[in-house]
């Protein structure tokens, strides 16, 4: 696996991707000291190197202006909304998104955009289990997300190092789509 995190992560790196390790049971950035360096510049091939010849055993992507305005809309709560937003959008928008399925059983759609994103946001909030869950939120520039080939991490659709750039207009409509699923 290691191997195989440090491939991908080069991979990563070499399309303007900030990939940095992680530990996948707490999703925590496992950099010395602050991880938010990487949402400022791109870590160098050294320090990817150096960073996965260690035994983390998870890789995050930051998001936003670093890694060319990159957003991931995240599907919470084993993506249980997930069928029903793809529903609200277009087909051939759909179609030229990256999706991954998480640890948890949620979904990652990613893409760019070619305007800066926003902060992470909350989408879509319903009650689960007597309490308010999220279960849709984007992360957006200073947000982070875990991705294959972490274990429990598979890619569904679209390849990590072709990550298409979308427009304003249909980035709205992602979100609106999303917003729309809101309980």
């Amino acid at each position: 696996m290691k191997a195989e995190l440090e491939e991908s992560a080069k991979k990563y790196l070499s399309v303007g991707l900030s990939v940095i390790p992680a530990d996948r049971k707490s999703k925590r950035p496992m950099t010395n000291g602050s991880w938010k360096t990487w949402a400022q510049r791109l870590p160098t091939s050294t320090e990817v190197e150096a960073w996965f010849a260690n035994s983390y055993d998870a890789m995050a992507i930051v998001c936003g202006k670093v890694s060319g305005n990159l957003e991931c809309l995240d599907f919470d709560n084993k993506g249980e909304l997930y069928a029903a937003w793809k529903e609200k959008i277009a087909k051939d928008l759909a179609a030229c998104l990256v999706v991954e399925q998480s640890q948890g059983g949620g979904y990652h759609v990613l893409y760019r955009t070619s305007e800066p994103v926003d902060g992470n946001l909350k989408l879509a909030r319903g009650i689960r289990d007597g309490r308010l869950t999220t279960l849709i939120e984007t992360r957006g520039e200073g947000g982070l997300f875990l991705c294959c080939p972490t274990e429990g991490y598979v890619l569904q659709q679209g390849e990590f190092t072709h990550i298409p750039t979308i427009q304003p207009v249909e980035r709205e409509a992602l979100l609106n789509a999303a917003r729309s699923l809101d309980e």
